[in-house]
């Protein structure tokens, strides 16, 4: 069967005030429908899974499930693409010791109808019971047509910093702007530091690349430890979108980072940046190689990653010494497919544009399922995101096409320690999720035959829809790649992933019998892990449609309906950056998950690049939490099990908790607990402190006269010294020695 190659136009009229409508495809889009080639079923093929995680919904203050933030006319992607939107604080704000335990959430928003024009970056705070105690336009900036806010917090200060894009300057350009809340001041929020420039553009770009027209924009903000003693280092990425000299966009990055305190907030500290480009990034995008979608993410432990893909290649740019020199990783993932037949054994379903050659197909890489984050996992030795691939044939790779239509989600995870990549089949999965072969929709069975066929003859490709769900006269390219969102949030071995799902949708758009009721009904898709991604729940989904509910006598709910989300249409969710714990006792063990979303007055985007999908009617922005159990304990440092195999004489150590810790903070836990492994009994172990200079300040531990049994065990410190003097605020390592063996780590010490 034939299938065109049709090149998606740009609207330009209003690029100079949208910059994200000109964002495209690396590759040019199959132009076809999923009517007549991709039919609509149901699938008879039953398998059995685990189930999906319980949840409830946490009530705040004011005995509500969600919490009303602003209305808004803005209804595309409010909440950004990469990063986190929702931020949480610390307890407390030092160093006067003020309470905080605040939430902060940024979005895009306009007020009016005048959406290219009234569009400005706005913030929330949400008081530690729920409520809101604020929302309004960040430090009161009122440039027009800003956009993208992302925020982070200082750990210490509780402090909140800031940073969007905005054309601010006679130039014309996009700058990145940067502010922070100066929490700290007096305990609560509103005290502005007047917005300035961190990354200047072009003028930043020129500088490192070379290039005078480089607009490093859409910045991220995350803030991590930091050499230098008692301070915290900012980071900011922002993407290049300039065309290169063929005219295409291939986003390379701009990292900047900066080292502050306590002192630098209050004086209102521009802060001193250092600003560097990748080189293998640039050549990708000015010698026109691969587009590259990318996140980073950052500890308290001084790593910094960049993860991400460029063509049918994965890769992670780590840096272990908090930013200044990274190492460059890569695998590449192409995974060949057999080309099923018919039911008649004779006929291919896919065919190349001269209708008689069988195409020759692949799994690829998607170019959409671009916007997503990433977290840490397993000690920090894991890195983990959600993102899509596409089935695809030769003769399109070739011609640089692809087919949208064919997408599923996966898990991707690179493994800090071997430098390897791997994947877990999330929506359509085979019979072992977690193998190394990606599971094929038409045998997921995997006996080598097509598990079904339409009445016709055809394969029937179970198809997952892992983004909004519209028709449109350029096809549903559009909605995949601008409208997909795939999120997560961790703590440790505890994670959560979530998207957008519309598979209902699809069928109520294609009348599929029995589906009368969900047109224009999405759902949010939930999956947890409680291992650090080794494995998976069954989705959970959540939807605001009552014809998904049964009510029994007692009014108990059943099925996917969320009553909570009652007259409500939930669409672009966004998570907290970290899960909190609820209940780690035996059998109970819960987490609650911070989550923002769009309630929007008609379904799909009335602005942005899939505009004119939905009315120009705006919608209100709201803030929940839920109550997320999980099957398997939560672990405060990763626990080698008895199932685990160890070769002797190796040793692990844990990051310390609580890392920060405070010594001085009445009422709280004095101490800071390290926990450490040994594989075998052993008579020389030994842990000390060492500050930043290198010096030893105390040891903690040493079994020189005595035997160590194998097995986990822990120390803790009361951060003082080896004469009992409290020591100052900063920046320790503790070292691990067993015999031979030294393993470091950091911790974070503050008063």
């Amino acid at each position: 069967m034939k299938i065109s190659c049709s090149i998606f136009m740009v609207v330009l009229c209003v690029a100079n005030l949208f910059p994200n409508d000109i964002l495209q495809p690396a590759q040019k889009s199959k132009d076809f429908k999923y009517q007549g080639y991709i039919k609509s079923k149901i699938s008879t093929l039953i398998r059995e899974k685990d189930p999906p995680p319980n949840y409830s919904f946490i009530f705040n203050g004011n005995g509500e499930p969600t919490t009303f933030l602003i209305d808004s006319y803005y209804d595309y992607m409010p909440y950004g693409y990469h990063g986190h939107s929702i931020r949480l604080q610390p307890e407390i704000s030092f160093p006067h010791g003020y309470p905080a335990e605040g939430i902060y959430i940024v979005y895009y928003c306009s007020e009016t109808q005048n959406i290219f024009t009234n569009r400005r970056g706005f913030y929330s705070y949400i008081n530690p019971d729920g409520t809101l105690l604020i929302s309004s336009v960040i430090a009161n900036y009122t440039v027009e047509g800003a956009g993208l806010p992302t925020v982070d917090i200082d750990p210490v200060t509780a402090d909140p910093l800031f940073t969007w894009y905005a054309a601010i300057e006679a130039d014309e350009s996009y700058d990145c702007i940067m502010t922070y809340d100066i929490f700290h001041l007096a305990g609560i929020t509103g005290y502005w530091k007047a917005p300035f420039i961190v990354i200047d553009n072009p003028e930043v770009g020129e500088m490192l690349t070379g290039h005078y027209d480089d607009e490093f924009i859409f910045p991220i903000v995350w803030i991590g430890d930091s050499p230098v003693d008692e301070h915290r280092r900012a980071h900011i990425y922002a993407s290049n979108i300039t065309s290169n000299s063929v005219g295409n966009h291939n986003y390379n990055t701009l990292h900047a980072f900066a080292d502050f305190n306590a002192d630098s907030l209050l004086f209102e500290s521009e802060l001193s940046w250092t600003y560097q480009t990748f080189p293998y990034m640039d050549h990708l995008h000015y010698d026109d190689i691969d587009r590259v979608t990318k996140d980073m993410v950052v500890n308290d432990n001084g790593q910094i990653a960049f993860f991400g893909s460029y063509g049918d290649t994965l890769f992670c740019l780590y840096s272990d010494d908090w930013g200044e020199n990274f190492t460059w990783f890569k695998q590449e993932w192409l995974y060949p497919v057999e080309n099923p037949l018919w039911e008649d054994g004779e006929t291919y379903q896919f065919y190349d544009n001269d209708e008689i050659t069988p195409s020759v197909l692949f799994f690829t890489l998607s170019y959409d399922g671009t916007h997503y984050n990433g977290v840490f996992s397993e000690d920090n030795s894991k890195i983990l995101w959600m993102t899509g691939i596409n089935l695809n044939t030769d003769e399109n790779i070739e011609s640089e096409c692809y087919m949208p239509a064919l997408f599923w989600p996966k898990i991707f995870t690179f493994d800090i320690e071997t430098g390897e990549f791997t994947f877990y089949d999330m929506d359509i999965q085979g019979a072992d999720p977690a193998d190394d072969q990606p599971a094929i929709p038409w045998d997921l069975d995997e006996d080598g035959e097509v598990d079904e066929f339409y009445d016709d003859g055809s394969v029937y490709i179970p198809l997952s829809m892992c983004s909004w769900f519209y028709n449109s006269d350029q096809g549903y390219q559009d909605a995949f790649y601008h409208e997909n969102n795939f999120k997560m949030t961790a703590y440790n071995n505890w994670i959560v992933a979530a998207w957008h799902d519309c598979k209902k949708l699809y069928h109520a758009y294609f009348e599929e019998e029995g589906y009368e009721g969900w047109f224009q009904q999405p759902e949010i898709a939930i999956s947890i892990s409680d291992d650090c991604g080794e494995t998976w729940s069954e989705i959970r989904y959540i939807n605001a449609n009552p014809n998904d509910a049964v009510i029994d006598l007692v009014n108990h709910y059943e099925g996917n309906y969320a009553p909570e989300f009652e007259d409500m249409l939930p669409v672009n969710i966004t998570l907290g950056e970290k899960l909190e714990i609820l209940s780690n006792e035996p059998g109970n063990y819960h987490a609650k998950l911070h989550f923002a979303f769009f309630d929007d007055n008609d379904y799909g985007s009335a602005v942005g690049p899939c505009e004119d999908a939905g009315q120009l009617n705006g919608g209100k922005l709201r803030y929940a939490a839920l109550d997320i159990e999980f099957q398997e304990p939560w672990q405060e440092v990763w626990n080698y099990s008895e199932d685990n195999t160890i070769a002797p004489g190796i040793a692990h150590l844990g990051q310390n908790y609580p890392n920060p810790f405070n010594p001085a903070v009445a009422g709280r836990s004095p101490f800071t607990t390290i926990f450490f492994f040994t594989a075998e009994n052993t008579e020389n172990a030994e842990i000390s402190i060492y500050n930043i200079k290198g010096q030893k300040v105390k040891q903690l531990f040493s079994n020189s006269a005595s035997q160590l049994s194998a097995g986990q065990h822990s120390v803790t410190w009361n951060g003082t010294d080896d004469n009992n003097k409290p020591v100052s605020s900063g920046l320790y390592f503790y070292k691990l020695k067993v015999g031979e063996i030294e393993i470091s780590k950091k911790m974070l010490l503050i008063k």
